[in-house]
């Protein structure tokens, strides 16, 4: 049995720290349910890399509006330069949505 789908990614930037930081803002007994959703999203997407924006993209579609008020602007705020976060599967995944 494979583990974890975010055990076969490539976090570029800061997205580890911000997933981390998503995780500990979520209460204890809903964390399991908020990382098997992360995993969903990562595989239905077929995400190999994952950047900030695209951390971001996920949390904006999945995160109830509290929490897009609340932790959206503490995420924007972790992000680094634009050229250090770039990645391909980022820009396939966004191509195939638009």
């Amino acid at each position: 049995m494979s583990g974890s789908a975010l055990d076969n990614v490539t976090w570029k930037g800061n997205s580890r720290k911000m997933y981390k930081a998503v995780m500990s803002a979520v209460p204890s007994i809903f964390r399991s349910t908020i990382k098997r959703e992360i995993e969903s999203w990562v595989v239905e997407h077929k995400v190999k890399v994952v950047t900030e924006d695209l951390l971001l993209k996920m949390f904006h579609e999945k995160a109830p509006k509290g929490y897009k008020q609340k932790l959206g602007p503490k995420l924007e705020a972790m992000k680094t330069t634009r050229e250090e976060t770039r990645g391909e599967s980022e820009e396939e995944v966004i191509d195939s949505e638009e």
